[in-house]
């Protein structure tokens, strides 16, 4: 039977129970869960800190230290999941270049949730000012999700697209997996007043980075056998990747 188009496929495991060579479902998921705990509380603290060195009024100096917080934020976020991402992959890929994966990730992960962080850090206790709506919010956040999971696919894709079969899906799968990620992101990250202690918020920021870690994982689980490497020795010796399992060439 084939399964997403990958071939010829066991299919008496579910995704949960490990369907790529080397790299089991509940481990992929586990990682990605992981990396996004400690991205989310490491954003979460850098932006209230933030808060705190503008005092509700962006100005000077103290404006572009506010700014390198949320940069830093949100940096520690996207190495978080590059490096806690390619530490599994390896299994999967053994000629995976993990630093040129964690650069790549944490340049538009880290940097994008930097960007889209940013706005709510400068706007400030807004005090009267209603707050956006929850569909709203989810809007923006599935949009956002699209946009960043599209290039970050592609980024990534790069840096495997000579080691394995099919790289090119690994971008779809990213496209689909952020939108639902970033929503839950987005939700937990509105959820918080402004009064909050900045306990409260690194816990609510792990909890959330737990939960969207998750669908990130579980999505993206469907599609690791693009990411076996299994052809990338074919590639090395023939010039051409070959599916896994029926020997297929592949552009």
């Amino acid at each position: 039977m084939t399964a997403f188009g990958w071939g010829r496929q066991r299919t008496d495991r579910t995704p949960l129970e490990g369907c790529a060579r080397g790299l089991s479902g509940r481990r992929w998921i586990a990682l990605c869960a992981s990396a996004e705990a400690v991205g989310m509380t490491a954003a979460a603290v850098a932006a209230k800190l933030s808060q705190y060195v503008l005092g509700g009024q962006p100005r000077g100096w103290d404006a572009a230290l506010a700014l390198l917080l949320v940069v830093a934020g949100g940096l520690v976020e996207g190495v978080a999941l590059g490096a806690f991402q390619a530490s599994g992959l390896q299994r999967l890929i053994p000629r995976l270049n993990r630093r040129r994966w964690l650069v790549v990730t944490a340049a538009v992960a880290g940097l994008g949730w930097a960007a889209a962080s940013a706005p709510g850090v400068f706007s400030g206790d807004s005090g009267g000012d209603a707050e956006p709506a929850l569909l709203v919010v989810v809007a923006g956040a599935l949009g956002l999700g699209a946009v960043m999971g599209a290039v970050l696919g592609a980024a990534q894709a790069m840096t495997v697209r000579r080691l394995v079969p099919r790289p090119t899906r690994w971008v779809l799968a990213n496209t689909i997996a952020w939108p639902p990620t970033m929503a839950v992101i987005f939700i937990g990250a509105t959820t918080p007043e402004s009064g909050w202690p900045t306990v409260a918020v690194a816990a609510l920021a792990a909890i959330t980075g737990i939960a969207a870690g998750t669908v990130l994982g579980i999505v993206t689980g469907w599609f690791l056998p693009t990411l076996d490497g299994a052809g990338d020795e074919n590639v090395e010796l023939t010039g051409h990747r070959t599916g896994p399992g029926n020997g297929s060439e592949l552009p």
